[in-house]
């Protein structure tokens, strides 16, 4: 009886565990997910965004990407950054994808950590940049 009490116990433990860990997804059609949070930005003529000079954490700014030489190095909060990894997933934003043959991406650029910053923009996936070690080169 008490080995049957026990496997209960841990039985429940377990199950309720499972059942509030699994309220927070990122999956769009499970329980739980609450979907992009901020609206698409398009970019506007003679008002380029790039961030303040010195970013508070988690807060997007609105930013803007010249994507004619690629989009590996960005210039955010005063400082070179290079593209490190793309996190395919939730969007964050919500609304209409960029026109495909833009040259520039307007989206939101937040300040994750020291070392860490992340855009995203309508229809993409989330695009984490890391401080540059050098300078970026020249684009033809």
């Amino acid at each position: 009886m008490k080995t049957s009490r026990r496997a209960a116990t841990l039985l429940l433990s377990a199950g309720l565990l499972l059942t509030g860990c699994s309220s927070l997804t990122d999956t769009p059609t499970a329980e739980g997910y609450h979907g992009p949070t901020l609206p698409a930005r398009t970019p506007e003529a003679g008002h380029w965004k790039e961030g303040p000079a010195k970013p508070v954490q988690h807060k997007p700014y609105p930013y803007d990407i010249y994507t004619h030489c690629g989009i590996k190095w960005v210039k955010f909060g005063g400082r070179w950054w290079t593209l490190d990894t793309v996190f395919p997933g939730v969007e964050q934003v919500k609304g209409e994808r960029a026109p495909r043959y833009s040259q520039t991406l307007s989206g939101y650029m937040t300040l994750i950590g020291p070392d860490t910053a992340d855009f995203d923009a309508a229809g993409m996936p989330t695009l984490q940049f890391v401080p540059a070690e050098k300078n970026p080169p020249g684009c033809d």
